[in-house]
């Protein structure tokens, strides 16, 4: 017989699985949001619903989205301190959920929220946390008095758990897709650069390219040659504003002296960054001119980036770019994409400014030997006149090799280097080609264009090997981590689905089996995007490190006790100590080093064998090693297995997966704990890795 708490019980399973179900399918965050918002504030029985997470610098909590409240209500919560005394900020710094029956009980604790009126009576606050790490918090206000039983409240807190792991590699995917575009951006960029010799049109290409995508507004000022501030572009969507803006320029000429703003950056050669605009700031700049003030605030300017055209120590001129009307305000990332497109573009200035000057005869040779590219310039005979110091280093010949000799047998390769390259004439887009040569032992990806200027030929060698494996790690990391999310995330679909059939009964056995299926891969899925949180940490320099005196034994012990839980039976563990003397170090951030060393010292080890941690002081440090007897690592791997997103076996040709992230985290929390992290191993024989750390002095 059902009775009406198994009813209740069953609806609220089923609520519960429909958003789970939601989750599963939403790829961006504003589509986890929505999800949350609506059928997670439905699933819950409450009135309404609001996500705030952590920003990027710890300090202030920002509200993602809300649902179901007043607008006036919300009023002045758009952003607060992470220490206000407001659930949702005591919820993030404590981790705790907060739950409160009634507004007088919500009034009581929170006396700041008395003023809210009475539409919203109980309250839920529950964390958003990913591998432990809270980021942010979910807000469900009811409009009557709830008592919240442990039934209701587990609900609410699962409900968070699926929040929680939704977002997380919701903002993940969207890091990459920006990832994406930003990269995309630049390589749009280089190419407009590298097709032409015409800085003066190739920059103007530039600065269109950047608007709407980079910027509202975007500008480019040259220095001239006796000094003066030349306005080489304005770019903007619509064109009536570009011709005003050109007007303005020359009705308020910059100001050499000024101390912001393009006359300083030209100066100085520092860039200059307003993630939001002071209004100090504008003050200064307008002073008393009302006409001024009006323009400036038609404009709204919110942010701005400038940054310098820098080559070979010299300034020539400078990008600004402006979030007005439409763009978001600046961000971080925003400026360190503006200032490598600033590099990329000194570059093709000077490089545009030394062939103008080789091809009106001015001292050809010495002009080019300044290039950064590497310059081969041949006569009509394929005969070498002038090979560049750069392109002795991308070929391996030096110039008083080359010069003076058919370029054929100089280098052998350079029929294969060059057949595809299209010639253009001087001033022509000149389209690089990327072609792949191999020089001794070692291969290199090289980018060509040719320049056909009718007594010969130049041209210019780019040693892109570097960028070329970048762009091979950044697919390979994209690959993996599809892969390794992909493969829990079908597991738990799976077991839910299975769950869920009404044609297929279960015993309680197998429920709970697929419902250990369950956790067991999402703790999985989470720890892959813990890692990838935590190497992003580890690249902003942005982990904070818990140094004190140290139990090794204990944390050892701890380790082995805790893989031994979940260890195949063909694997044996052992620790080993001796005379382990007190260390100085973050205890949190040793023990994931070894159990990260550990966990890999099994996954190696698929035919099974004995992992040992021993301990030991030695020459004045403390000696920690992790030994298996599994497949063992080539030397000339040794270094590259600590390299990001680097794995041994990226085919998983042995059955081995990861995110390729783990030996890197380990190497890097090691060094910030003043140690060392180094690998002893032979194919077939096995691998030692060694933790060596100061003793307590």
């Amino acid at each position: 017989m059902t009775t009406p708490e198994s009813f209740e019980a069953a609806d609220r399973a089923r609520r519960l699985q429909r958003v789970a179900e939601l989750l599963a399918e939403a790829v961006t965050p504003q589509e986890v949001l929505d999800s949350i918002l609506t059928e997670g504030v439905k699933a819950a029985e409450a009135r309404a619903g609001a996500i705030g997470v952590l920003t990027q610098d710890g300090a202030s909590v920002e509200l993602l989205a809300q649902r179901g409240y007043d607008a006036s209500s919300m009023i002045g919560w758009s952003s607060f301190p992470v220490e206000a005394e407001v659930p949702m900020s005591e919820v993030i710094r404590t981790g705790e959920p907060i739950f409160l029956a009634s507004v007088r009980e919500r009034n009581e604790r929170y006396p700041a929220l008395s003023d809210q009126g009475q539409q919203s009576h109980a309250l839920v606050v529950v964390p958003l946390a990913v591998g432990g790490r809270v980021f942010g918090a979910m807000s469900l206000s009811f409009d009557r008095d709830v008592e919240f039983e442990p039934e209701r409240r587990e609900m609410k807190l699962t409900l968070a758990r699926q929040a929680a792991q939704a977002l997380a590699r919701s903002r993940l995917y969207a890091a990459e897709q920006d990832l994406r575009k930003r990269m995309t951006f630049l390589a749009e960029a280089s190419e407009v650069l590298a097709s032409s010799l015409d800085y003066n049109d190739t920059l103007t290409q530039v600065a269109q390219l950047s608007v709407p995508g980079l910027a509202d507004w975007c500008a480019i000022d040259m220095v001239g040659p006796t000094g003066e501030i030349e306005r080489l572009a304005v770019a903007h969507e619509d064109s009536e504003k570009v011709r005003w803006a050109y007007e303005l320029q020359v009705r308020y000429p910059p100001d050499p002296d000024a101390l912001t703003g393009v006359p300083q950056v030209l100066r100085t050669g520092k860039p200059e960054f307003f993630p939001s605009i002071p209004e100090e700031l504008l003050d200064e700049a307008i002073g008393d001119d009302q006409e001024l003030r009006r323009i400036i605030d038609e404009l709204g300017l919110k942010s701005t980036i400038c940054v310098p055209l820098i080559a070979r120590g010299r300034t020539l001129g400078a990008v600004t770019l402006i979030a007005a009307e439409t763009h978001p305000p600046y961000t971080q990332a925003d400026f360190e994409q503006a200032v490598e497109l600033a590099r990329r573009a000194a570059v093709a200035v000077d490089n545009a400014r030394l062939y103008r000057e080789a091809e009106r005869g001015a001292d050809a040779a010495r002009a080019l030997a300044y290039v950064a590219d590497g310059v081969a310039l041949l006569d009509t005979n394929g005969r070498v006149l002038h090979w560049n110091a750069a392109a002795a280093s991308i070929t391996g010949v030096a110039e008083e090799g080359a010069v003076g000799r058919l370029v054929g047998e100089v280098m052998p390769a350079w029929d294969a280097l060059t057949s595809h390259v299209p010639l253009v004439p001087p001033g022509g887009a000149a389209r690089p080609v990327t072609v792949p040569i191999v020089m001794g032992d070692r291969e290199r990806w090289v980018a060509v264009s040719g320049v056909d200027f009718g007594d010969g030929t130049v041209y210019a060698l780019q040693d892109v090997t570097e960028e070329h494996a970048l762009e091979k790690t950044r697919s390979d990391f994209v690959a993996t981590a599809s892969h390794e999310l992909r493969t829990p995330l079908a597991a738990v679909y799976g077991a839910v689905r299975t769950l869920r059939r009404d044609d297929v009964e279960l015993s309680e056995a197998d429920r709970n089996q697929f419902l250990e299926m369950i956790e067991s891969e999402a703790t999985r899925l989470a720890r892959i995007v813990d890692q990838i949180l935590l190497a992003g940490q580890l690249d902003a320099d942005a982990v904070e490190l818990d140094v004190t005196e140290c139990d090794l034994e204990q944390v050892a012990a701890g380790v082995i006790e805790s893989a031994a839980v979940h260890v195949p039976e063909s694997i044996s563990l052992g620790l080993s100590i001796d005379g382990a003397a007190p260390i100085r170090c973050d205890e949190n951030k040793l023990r994931q080093v070894l159990v990260n060393l550990v966990d890999n010292a099994v996954k190696y080890s698929p035919e099974g064998g004995r992992v040992e941690l021993r301990v030991r002081n030695e020459n004045g440090s403390c000696q920690i090693e992790v030994a298996d007897e599994g497949l063992g690592i080539p030397p000339d791997e040794h270094e590259r297995i600590f390299e990001k997103f680097y794995r041994l076996d990226p085919q998983q040709t042995q059955g081995v997966g990861g995110s390729g992230l783990g030996l890197y985290i380990c190497r890097e929390l090691v060094e910030r704990m003043n140690g060392r992290l180094h690998v002893q191993s032979e194919p077939g024989r096995g691998s030692r890795f060694t933790v060596e750390l100061p003793l307590k002095r």
